[in-house]
């Protein structure tokens, strides 16, 4: 999941591009970006009500059926692909995507991921709704008071409503007549919030025979939308410690403590966070114990390491094993997990000219896009980012509060310029512009 939300702090970092004057826009382009919102809010209310966390095959199943439905109707040729195996983050799903062929030369890719973070029956506790009303919002410029039009549910914003913007983007260009290129592929894939060790090599393939990568992640809506120009890797880092039981009270010397090992591992290694170096790391997880009297012999931890540069994982991870060796019971046994990667996204100079070229169309319907230098969360980019072709990220509705049951929702008014931005980018690239 990317999120690219922007603290007080982070916008002093964000370099703002602000419209001084609305530059012309394709007017019959917008008038039907404008119309097709309808079926666009539509398209995501189906999506939203299949649910579709990372380990629900059947939600899982049900999606991949209805997305193969929605690609055939766009007449795209169809592939249904099956997760590649992966032990520590198995998928349940299929990967799927959606060809269709033009009369150009350029061949663009557009992806998106169907797994969600949520659990199975949380759409019966936060069912698809709508909210409208007007707020004040804090933006670099000042206060602001905006309209807003929100769409709430699970996975609404992550990314289901990229999901829908793919969709209608296609549908919208078909409707234009438009056909300058070689050939467009809809990429969905089923496992991204658990890693994507299952489609991380379809999409490097699926890259590589592209000239371009749009991916549609959501964007930020509180309080400004922006783009990214990298985002880090991450892996998530396991410790298993093994210790020895024995009865707390009437002779604890006799067990080694794999609690106290647990707990000193994490004191000692919690100065490995450098934000300064966009390096986090921080423990998220620890199991230890279960009856109050006796001494625990096993114990797990698990920390997320986030970062920018290799190097800098390299070096923590190094510095990880160095403390498994340095253990503070002479008794105990420690264990250091480190699962696939997933790499960092900086976006090379082809990249960057998107994100420029982003900006300036979103100028046309009167929109503004922040660009940001780094954040924190992964995303699929990266893996499409190793085939060397350019990618551009973050084409999604905005959005907030991802991965939250009760916040996270989509900003649906602002489907029509976000559909004009996904459209216009297409019809630039494709025409070599």
């Amino acid at each position: 999941m990317l999120n690219t939300r922007l603290s007080a702090l982070a916008l002093l970092l964000v370099v703002g591009v602000v419209a001084a004057q609305t530059p012309a826009r394709h007017e019959a382009l917008f008038a039907a970006a404008t119309a097709a919102k309808p079926q666009t809010i539509e398209t995501l209310k189906n999506l939203v009500n299949i649910e579709t966390g990372s380990a629900n095959a059947e939600g899982m199943a049900a999606m991949t059926n209805y997305l193969e439905g929605e690609l055939k109707s766009l007449g795209a040729s169809v592939t249904r692909s099956k997760a590649a195996f992966s032990t520590e983050n198995p998928a349940v799903g299929e990967n799927i995507y959606g060809t269709i062929k033009g009369t150009g030369s350029k061949k663009i890719l557009m992806i998106a991921h169907m797994d969600t973070v949520h659990v199975k029956g949380t759409l019966a506790k936060q069912p698809w709704r709508i909210a409208t009303g007007v707020e004040k919002v804090k933006t670099p410029a000042g206060e602001v008071e905006r309209a807003f039009e929100r769409a709430y549910g699970p996975g609404v914003a992550d990314a289901k409503s990229g999901v829908a913007t793919i969709l209608n983007t296609v549908r919208l260009l078909q409707k234009q007549g438009f056909k300058d290129f070689a050939q467009i592929t809809m990429m969905f894939n089923t496992d991204e919030e658990i890693g994507s060790d299952g489609s991380k090599a379809l999409i490097q393939q699926l890259a590589s025979q592209h000239d371009v990568t749009l991916s549609y992640e959501p964007t930020s809506s509180v309080p400004v939308e922006a783009m990214i120009l990298a985002a880090s890797g991450s892996v998530s880092v396991t410790v298993k410690i093994k210790g020895k039981s024995a009865h707390a009270g009437a002779e604890p010397e006799k067990g080694v403590n794999a609690l106290v090992e647990m707990s000193d591992f994490v004191l000692s290694t919690m100065g490995l966070d450098n934000k300064d170096k966009a390096l986090r790391f921080n423990w998220t997880i620890a199991q230890s114990g279960a009856v109050f009297n006796i001494i625990p012999d096993e114990a797990t931890i698990t920390a997320t390491l986030r970062y920018l540069s290799p190097v800098d994982r390299d070096e923590a991870l190094a510095k990880l094993k160095e403390r498994v060796t340095n253990k503070k019971l002479a008794g105990s046994e420690i264990t250091l997990i480190v699962p696939p990667f997933r790499p960092s996204f900086i976006a090379d100079a082809a990249g960057k000219a998107l994100v420029t070229k982003a900006v300036e169309i979103y100028k046309e319907v009167g929109g503004s896009i922040y660009v940001v230098p780094v954040t924190g969360a992964g995303t699929d980019a990266a893996f499409a980012a190793l085939s060397g072709k350019p990618v551009l990220e973050a084409l999604g509705l905005p959005g907030f509060g991802y991965h939250s049951n009760v916040e996270e929702y989509a900003d649906i008014g602002a489907i029509p310029r976000r559909l004009y931005l996904s459209s216009r980018l297409i019809m630039e690239i494709a025409q070599g512009k």
